[in-house]
């Protein structure tokens, strides 16, 4: 009995996820969009401004990865620092 009750209350949200999710689409129409986008403005470029707009694309997302990486070094040190001085003084007291 309990099982039948899942069911029914896992068909009634997938039912209403279903519904809202097809009204996205064809509110949003995002794909649509940004392959319009994609036709209006990359395809006319030349080769050559594709392939420097591709490696300075590529060199944005590294150093941006990067930067993300030291940031979170830092607070991990930070909060080991934290942690090892809230150790230290419990096990004083």
């Amino acid at each position: 009995m309990n099982l039948a009750i899942w069911d029914t209350v896992k068909g009634f949200l997938l039912g209403i996820y279903d519904k809202f999710n097809s009204f996205l689409q064809e509110t949003l129409d995002i794909d649509g969009k940004l392959i319009g986008l994609y036709q209006e403005f990359i395809v006319p470029l030349p080769e050559v401004i594709k392939i420097v707009g591709i490696v300075f694309t590529g060199i944005i997302i590294v150093l941006g990865v990067l930067s993300f990486v030291k940031k979170m070094l830092k607070l991990f040190v930070v909060l080991a620092v934290i942690l090892a001085i809230v150790l230290i003084l419990t096990r004083l007291s």
